[in-house]
């Protein structure tokens, strides 16, 4: 599923694969980091696209934390919706700078799940 708003855009699916840090060396000696994701969005005609989501400051944080975790919210098949800056990739393909990241919705369970409610 994708849709817009305004300059934003926004699509859904499942991760193809495992986010992918990337480090990179800044003018200041420091490092400047990027996490990315490949998102494969099914459309309703049956198509299936790959959109590259790149995430930095606070969003990179929250995704590579998510990432590291025990549970492995964000692994290879796990439901997202992001929201960014659409773009194009080197080869062409579509690629969104992610703003908004959602792991978890009131779709992942059901309405009367109430010990899952009172974690």
């Amino acid at each position: 599923m994708a849709f817009k708003s305004g300059d934003f855009e926004y699509v859904a699916g499942n991760l193809a694969a495992a986010p992918r840090l990337g480090r990179f060396p800044a003018g200041d000696g420091t490092y400047s980091e990027v996490v990315w994701m490949t998102l494969a969005v099914n459309h309703g005609d049956g198509t299936t696209e790959y959109v590259e989501l790149e995430a930095r400051g606070k969003t990179k944080e929250y995704v590579k934390n998510m990432a590291r975790s025990d549970s492995r919210p964000l692994a290879k098949g796990s439901f997202v919706m992001a929201g960014g800056t659409p773009g194009k990739t080197k080869n062409g393909k579509r690629k969104l700078r992610v703003s908004v990241l959602a792991d978890r919705t009131s779709l992942d369970y059901d309405v009367l799940d109430w010990d899952y409610l009172k974690q």
